[in-house]
């Protein structure tokens, strides 16, 4: 397929609870004939707003370009079909009629455009609106296009839809953008996050990195991260405007940690390492580099996604960690333990998994333990 670049013009959307959530593929009818090449179409549709928006996301692809303007503001553009952009649009919103409006420009081969409006209200009601045939398609566009007062001339007809997100020939773009690894990375445009944060991507995992899966920040504010395989643990330095300045290797034995936490002078490590998967500690010299790894607690069945994982610092200096359902109780819990007196509350026999998985856990299940700087003195704190 040759890449088809599309302008979006305007989106003009009713939103209702009831709409649609699967958007679809659209393209100008064009009475039947097929894209020209460098074709340029607009397409609109109108929303309303019960009240303030309290957040608001717009997320396009089209084959091949795209530009996309909310109540005559410019939002955002792209020129790769395979991306699925989130844009925020939250500023953009106001009570009453709203307009979303992309230009579209085919390229060359099949054009194509995608889209999903995603809004909630202040006062809690949330609607989607998608792409679909009832949009309005135009080969040109007045002053009024990209505004809630447009024109809906005979230029305007209903858009045509080629079939829902999913099919060929784009298949399931909204998954995400692809890195040089080979895995995904979340676009930050569809983190939602607070007012007053933003996300930004400040790098992928590259090849011989792994999968990264913990992560900690050391007393001058460098980022430790871990892999899930066997590749090393990385630092990584950020500068003054917090984008990445330097990333190194951490030499270690252990590796494959899914808990990671830097306290008392110390990094503190659920990983797998000489002594098999369990609680390490790793001083840190003058120099910047860490010591042999310090066994400190060990686990029974740490590893693996239901075992020790997550490691972080109480209010009260101690060491809160997570377990699966696969980690046994230690057998050192103190009884002055929070959460005990745990059992089966069973009215009819038990039914384990079929398959085998998890057959004969038994309460507490996956639980939080704490326990000093040394690992000792475990309490269990929670179970569930």
């Amino acid at each position: 397929m040759k890449f088809a670049r599309l302008i979006l013009a305007v989106l003009v959307v009713t939103a209702c609870a009831h709409a649609q959530t699967t958007p679809e593929w659209i393209w100008h009818p064009n009475n039947g004939a097929k894209p020209a090449d460098k074709e340029v179409r607009y397409f609109r549709k109108s929303f309303t707003l019960d009240g303030a928006a309290r957040r608001g996301s717009l997320a396009v692809s089209a084959d091949n370009q795209f530009t996309a303007y909310v109540n005559g503001t410019k939002v955002g553009s792209g020129d790769e079909w395979q991306a699925f952009p989130k844009f925020d649009i939250k500023a953009n919103l106001k009570p009453g009629v709203n307009v979303v409006a992309i230009e579209a420009k085919n390229d060359g081969g099949s054009a194509a455009l995608l889209a999903e409006l995603d809004f909630a209200t202040e006062e809690g009601t949330r609607s989607k609106v998608v792409t679909d045939k009832t949009w309005q398609a135009g080969t040109s566009a007045d002053a009024s296009w990209q505004a809630a007062n447009f024109n809906a001339g005979a230029n305007w007809v209903a858009a045509t839809s080629l079939g829902k997100l999913g099919i060929q020939p784009w298949g399931n773009i909204a998954a995400a953008t692809a890195t040089s690894s080979g895995k995904v990375a979340t676009p930050a445009e569809s983190l939602t996050v607070l007012d007053g944060f933003k996300v930004e991507l400040l790098r992928s995992a590259q090849p011989g990195e792994g999968s990264w899966v913990a992560m900690t920040v050391d007393p001058k504010g460098r980022l430790i991260v871990s892999p899930q395989g066997n590749e090393p643990m990385l630092r990584v330095t950020l500068d003054a405007k917090g984008q990445i300045a330097s990333l190194e290797k951490i030499p270690s034995k252990i590796s494959g940690a899914m808990g990671l936490l830097y306290a008392f002078d110390a990094l503190y490590i659920n990983g797998q390492g000489p002594q098999g998967y369990h609680l390490y500690r790793l001083r840190e010299d003058a120099t910047g580099k860490f010591g042999e790894p310090e066994l400190i607690r060990k686990w029974k069945g740490g590893a693996g996604e239901h075992g020790a994982h997550g490691i972080v610092l109480g209010p009260d200096n101690k060491l809160y960690i997570v377990n699966g359902n696969f980690v046994g109780v230690p057998d050192d819990i103190l009884p002055t333990s929070p959460h005990k007196n745990y059992r089966d509350d069973v009215v009819l026999p038990r039914m384990e998994d079929g398959n085998g998985f998890g057959a004969g856990v038994k309460p507490p299940g996956g639980y939080v333990v704490r326990m000093d700087k040394d690992g000792q003195n475990a309490e269990l704190f929670a179970s569930g």
